[in-house]
């Protein structure tokens, strides 16, 4: 979901009303005081605290054990199965460029091949640093980092040397000469913690968050090596290494305005044309683990893909998840450029997006198509409304909408914790998840027959 303002939006309509939570905006934009940078996302206890990005785990071959069992049986979504992959992704952020965005690419790629579809990793640029993420590892494992405005991209390996506040007693007397520098937040503004590191030798500067969460700012200079932050929640197994002399690497993407993401994309087989496109983003904003927002969709459109495959794969059903969505719907946007230059739109598209909180399955959409799928949702006896989105929130469905396509849209409807640290995979609705993924599974088969009447 990318929402770019906070908004409460309670929609009544004449099934029943649907009330839209709070959905919260975090701006990367710079401040007066580089040190007075905020937080990216709204604080939360260290219990919140995402961990590592997403494993990469064996995915299952049609007719095996797949994420929660086995996927012979009847064609049926399966909630269960969804939120499995959901527990997978939501292990961390997902931020478009990101290496934690490329393994979950990575990860539902090789979903998507073990039911037996020809997948294409797409990639595209698009012009911007609203999230420039990267990667701070230690001994293997990632912990998210933002890197400075003003700081190049590349990639630094070497000994880390803690030196508190990076003022003149915390640099006095330490070797840091081709070495990582780590330092507190705090007291000294950014252009001076990086100078005294940069004098003294270093190559590299890691900051810690002194509260919780991430937070981004601006050197106010242009650097000479990679200086990136990190949460306080990561921070400490870092300062921990440094004050040891153990080894760190530093990943920062590069500054030339344009980031690579990444969109997957499954089709029966290489020569098939889509004419219904069933998609959901995967990334997510800084911080936030994304398990709502959008785990949830597009492990629903994953189970999706998984049940369409258990009788016969459709020549004219595609899946997709999309990077970049929350930078400005950025992936939805390319593969729509692809197929209008290629004369190949879909003649429907179904959008997922934060399907996992929330009390009914919501359809968004203005046409025949979306009032079909109220009705469905009701013959199927689950609680279905039709819903809106604020005027100042929206999703990859948007993209579809611009190019002519019809097209339908499911939620849940509850966007309270989304872009937090809040968004964990615990409090998803596993009931929300099957419902959703019922109703879509439903509305796709009734586009696939209407596709094959022609």
């Amino acid at each position: 979901m990318r929402p770019t303002s906070l908004a409460v939006l309670c929609v009544s309509l004449a099934l029943m009303a649907v009330a839209i939570g709070a959905i919260v905006v975090r701006a990367m934009s710079g401040e007066p005081s580089p040190e007075a940078a905020a937080p990216i996302v709204p604080t939360a206890p260290a219990d919140a605290r995402p961990t590592d990005g997403p494993a990469i785990t064996p995915a299952a071959t049609p007719g095996t054990s797949g994420p929660t069992g086995s996927a012979s049986g009847p064609a049926e979504h399966d909630g269960s199965r969804a939120l499995s992959i959901l527990q997978e992704l939501a292990k961390g952020p997902r931020v478009s460029g990101s290496p934690a965005e490329a393994r979950a690419a990575e990860y539902i790629s090789g979903l998507f091949r073990s039911y037996g579809y020809t997948t294409e990793v797409m990639s595209f640029e698009f012009e911007g640093d609203r999230f420039r993420a990267g990667e701070v590892r230690l001994d293997g494992q990632p912990a998210e980092a933002l890197t400075l405005a003003g700081s190049p991209g590349g990639q630094v390996q070497a000994s880390a040397v803690y030196v508190g506040l990076a003022d003149a007693a915390g640099v006095s007397g330490k070797d840091l000469k081709g070495k990582v520098a780590v330092a507190d937040r705090g007291t000294l503004n950014f252009f001076d913690k990086y100078t005294n590191a940069r004098d003294a030798g270093a190559v590299g500067l890691i900051l810690v968050n002194n509260r919780p969460g991430p937070f981004s700012g601006n050197l106010t200079t242009l650097a000479s090596f990679p200086v990136v932050s990190v949460s306080q929640e990561d921070g400490a197994a870092i300062v921990d290494a440094a004050r040891a002399g153990r080894t760190v690497a530093i990943s920062a993407p590069p500054t030339t305005g344009l980031t690579v993401a990444l969109n997957v994309i499954a089709r029966p087989t290489t020569a098939s044309e889509c004419k219904v496109l069933v998609g959901g983003h995967f990334d997510s904003v800084p911080g936030a683990p994304g398990a709502n927002d959008n785990a949830s969709g597009v492990a629903n459109v994953i189970e999706l893909a998984r049940a369409a495959a258990v009788d016969g794969l459709d020549e004219g059903v595609c899946f997709a998840a999309f990077g970049a969505e929350e930078s400005g719907l950025y992936g939805s946007k390319a593969l729509v450029s692809r197929w209008q230059k290629e004369g190949k739109l879909p003649r429907y598209a179904i959008n997922l997006d934060v399907t996992g909180i929330g009390e009914s399955v919501e359809v968004i959409g203005d046409g025949q198509i979306a009032r079909a799928a109220v009705a469905t949702g009701f013959s199927l006896g689950i609680p279905t409304v039709p819903s809106q989105l604020p005027a100042n929130a929206g999703s990859d469905h948007q993209s579809f909408i611009d190019a002519g396509v019809q097209t339908v849209f499911f939620t849940s409807g509850d966007f309270s914790t989304i872009h937090s640290p809040l968004d964990v995979s615990g409090d998803i609705s596993v009931t929300m998840l099957d419902q959703v993924g019922d109703v879509a599974f439903a509305v796709l088969n009734d586009l696939v027959a209407q596709v094959a009447q022609g």
